[in-house]
């Protein structure tokens, strides 16, 4: 048989549709089965449907037929001339610069938008932009829960756009996910990195690269290409929350920062924590070494279980002394490197710094401005962000009220800072303490200024100052704060009120 002839008989075959599925109207994908009272289904139909009580069995003759056969692709209205077997035209149909894009969130949202790849982008900003995700610092912030079982999100970094999918298997006991490029001619398959986060100081991280545009339109994640997380792990660094903060750096360069010696710094690397180890450096009986923050939280070597004492390893804080150490936030998009002291005092204001929400009870996270971001859109009745860097409230001086403690807290953005304040009243007392959030050496650039005014007489005043405070538990705050005795308050009560001034003064 010749090829035109071969072209030919294949149209005749095509005309008849006797090798299209009988309900989706697609191709037929072997295993074909012919249904009683249906007819010919293909593979993802049959699975798809409830075939038990209708008699079928596999069209293998019909099979054999299509695998010879030069078929056209489906996209052969709008230009493409291609024709080929049927393994290599369901490889091209996913490639094909003449196919039409589908929207990713028709399983989620039911949207059967179509168009070409030009609009694609265009219409998931106009009609899902809470399914969007804007580039910040080369990163990504996603924050997900055990219950979302299907995730699409775009995201949007600079001059590339990628679609990220997420899909949890309460079955497998997994998460899997993958971010696939846009554009179906692009060429750039990027690196990226993931970040799991949850309320404990672990996480989990995990590698992998971008890739085609193909592996978009697939309904289920196809498990041998995406990268799959237990769902167990998950849950131990949440802790006590449902919630995971998911960072995504994608690595547009692959290169290493320069300076970077991975060799030398591969000797300091903490086994727990697993950041560089910086003077005071520990180790344990046999000799392993850990680092100065793991140290206090353990009895025993993580390595050999030995007991620890209080010995340093001096032979290796010797040689950090020509190490250049990456900021710990590196993998946040922290470019900076130094000395050991120099990188700590860099680390305590880095601006890759990650933060947590300062109100108890909220798990929100991210870089300083998004925490800001978070604070003003969120809590806005607990935040002070006008000019003056504090506030001014009056409460009623009752004694009998407080014996259960009455705690009070606002944050005040002030000096390029965050500033938590938290005011405690008790049968005896009156407490005020002040902390700098995430930040650890300027904390002697800040002091906090209580000042009890009596309303009667306005020039008469009763005023303490002491430093802000670093980040600590409520219980410790009040140990250290600015505290009044309720009976020389009483001194200053107008009709039974108490009217305070709390602010933060830079030194």
């Amino acid at each position: 048989m010749s090829e035109q002839t071969a072209l030919s008989f294949t149209d005749e075959v095509l005309e008849t549709n006797c090798i299209f599925c009988a309900l989706c109207k697609d191709l037929l994908r072997p295993p074909i089965m012919l249904v009683e009272n249906i007819g010919n289904v293909c593979s993802v139909c049959f699975m798809g449907e409830k075939r038990n009580n209708q008699k079928n069995l596999n069209n293998s003759a019909l099979e054999t037929i299509i695998a010879i056969l030069k078929l056209p692709c489906k996209f052969k209205a709008k230009g493409c001339k291609a024709r080929l077997g049927y393994e290599d035209l369901m490889l091209h149909q996913n490639n094909c610069k003449y196919r039409t894009k589908l929207c990713s969130l028709f399983k989620i949202s039911g949207c059967n938008w179509e168009g070409s790849a030009a609009d694609f982008v265009n219409h998931f900003k106009e009609m899902h932009g809470d399914h969007v995700i804007n580039f910040e610092n080369n990163l990504f912030y996603l924050q997900t829960s055990f219950n979302d079982l299907d995730l699409v999100k775009l995201l949007v970094m600079r001059s590339h756009t990628y679609i990220l999918h997420m899909q949890t298997d309460l079955c497998k006991k997994k998460l899997f996910y993958l971010i696939c490029n846009v554009r179906d001619d692009s060429d750039v398959f990027y690196e990226y990195s993931v970040k799991h986060k949850g309320s404990s100081h672990n996480y989990i991280k995990t590698k992998s690269r971008i890739l085609p545009a193909s592996n978009i339109y697939n309904d289920y994640i196809d498990e041998s290409v995406a990268v799959e997380v237990d769902l167990e792990s998950l849950r131990q660094i949440a802790q006590v929350s449902d919630t995971i903060t998911n960072i995504f750096k994608i690595k547009v360069d692959s290169a290493q920062p320069d300076g970077i010696d991975e060799k030398m710094l591969h000797f300091f690397e903490c086994p727990v924590c697993k950041n560089f180890m910086k003077p005071p450096i520990y180790q344990c009986q046999s000799g392993h070494s850990i680092c100065n923050i793991c140290r206090p939280r353990l009895e025993k070597c993580p390595t050999c279980r030995s007991m620890f004492g209080t010995t340093r390893n001096y032979s290796l804080e010797g040689l950090t002394s020509g190490v250049q150490y990456p900021c710990i936030y590196h993998d946040l998009g922290c470019s900076e490197m130094s000395t050991a002291n120099k990188i700590i005092k860099h680390e305590s204001e880095c601006p890759f710094k990650p933060y947590t929400c300062p109100f108890p009870n909220c798990t929100s996270s991210g870089n300083k401005q998004t925490i800001i971001t978070h604070l003003r859109d969120f809590h806005p009745e607990g935040v002070i962000f006008s000019g003056t860097p504090g506030y001014t409230e009056t409460f009623r001086l009752d004694q009998n009220t407080y014996y259960n403690k009455v705690v009070e807290r606002k944050c005040v953005i002030a000096f390029n800072h965050i500033f938590r304040l938290a005011s405690k009243r008790v049968c005896e007392h009156c407490l005020w303490g002040a902390e700098v959030i995430g930040c650890t050496s300027q904390l002697n650039n800040f002091v906090y200024e209580v000042a009890i005014v009596d309303m009667r007489r306005p020039e008469k005043k009763l005023i303490k100052t002491d430093y802000c405070l670093n980040e600590m538990s409520e219980e410790e705050l009040f140990k250290r704060c600015i505290m009044f005795p309720n009976n020389i308050l009483t001194s200053y009560c107008n009709h039974g009120m108490v009217t305070f001034h709390f602010t933060i003064k830079q030194k």
